[in-house]
């Protein structure tokens, strides 16, 4: 993607039930007053989920010619499975409607991206795991994880300085379906877990309503239940991922996700499942939560022109 001052970038981040996007310019500097978000729902119909791809980069585009600038490149962190090379979603658990549908092709002739404007697609927790590597939390580090908490349960690593994918493009290393207890991991640590255990441990059903952020405020607040539910799930991860931290000589495990930003309520927990994890050197929360993955598609480009 060329990388000429007038040249720029277009990238989106989705989510569970938002696409979140910014414009960069050539020179891979956010341009204030760009970023924005469409709904997106991953259990919508096939219809709806098109079509705000079609309006967020209708919407990219118009607003970079607004200011004189020409997108040259799109770049869209998406979770997976998912065919990176072609676009293609292969989730069976979310984007169920989109499944074997290819969104690149659905850019090329539904929006002004066209035939020829370049664009990348890229496993969002390793976008978010890249873009932490480069210019936050984990920079300085050989070898580095980050656990994404939200709706699920991502994890991705750099080992000697590159981040590891798998022959599809996806974290080389996946723990959300490592078998735990009477279930998988991701039972024991998602916003489904958290507001499981609230509720076991009230003795009392969540309303629907609730939310992992309100439990973040209740903790803070000084809540019990909401404290101990974060200390549960810390521990929790921190105990399932000791082996594979001291494997992997991990150096530097970050939390990313919408739900890292009660970090202060899960961080005791975390350590205390960790101990005897001698290797690292540093446990903290991503320094970019809401914008590590727009970090990591730049450097990604950065990196395939390099390599071109």
């Amino acid at each position: 993607m060329d990388s000429t001052p007038n040249n720029g970038k277009l990238l989106f981040d989705v989510g569970g039930t938002f696409l979140k996007a910014v414009i960069a310019d050539g020179a891979g500097e956010f341009l204030p007053g760009t970023e924005y978000s469409v709904p997106m729902p991953s259990d919508g119909p096939r219809e709806a989920i098109e079509q705000a791809l079609v309006t967020a980069a209708e919407q990219g585009i118009r607003s970079a010619a607004e200011r004189e600038l020409r997108i040259g490149g799109l770049g869209i962190a998406f979770p997976g499975p998912f065919d990176f090379e072609h676009g293609i979603p292969l989730m069976s658990h979310k984007f169920r409607s989109v499944y074997g549908i290819s969104l690149l092709d659905l850019l090329r002739t539904r929006t002004a991206v066209g035939p020829s404007m370049p664009v990348l697609f890229m496993h969002d927790v390793n976008a978010a795991m890249l873009g932490e590597m480069r210019c936050g939390n984990a920079r300085g580090f050989a070898n580095a994880a980050l656990i994404s908490l939200g709706t699920g349960l991502g994890f991705a690593c750099c080992l000697d300085g590159r981040v590891q994918y798998s022959p599809t493009g996806s974290p080389r290393i996946t723990i959300y379906k490592t078998p735990f207890r009477d279930g998988i991991l991701e039972d024991y640590a998602s916003k489904r877990a958290f507001l499981r255990i609230y509720g076991e441990i009230t003795g009392r059903g969540t309303e629907p309503s609730l939310t992992v952020a309100d439990l973040g405020r209740m903790a803070g607040e000084g809540d019990p239940a909401a404290r101990e539910t974060f200390a549960t799930v810390g521990r929790t991860l921190g105990e399932a991922l000791r082996a594979r931290i001291l494997e992997e000589r991990i150096e530097c495990l970050l939390l990313g996700g919408q739900i890292s930003r009660s970090y202060i309520h899960l961080e005791p927990g975390l350590r205390k499942g960790l101990h005897g994890a001698e290797c690292l050197r540093r446990i903290a929360p991503a320094a970019h939560i809401g914008h590590a993955a727009f970090y990591g598609l730049l450097a990604r480009i950065d990196d395939l022109q390099t390599e071109a």
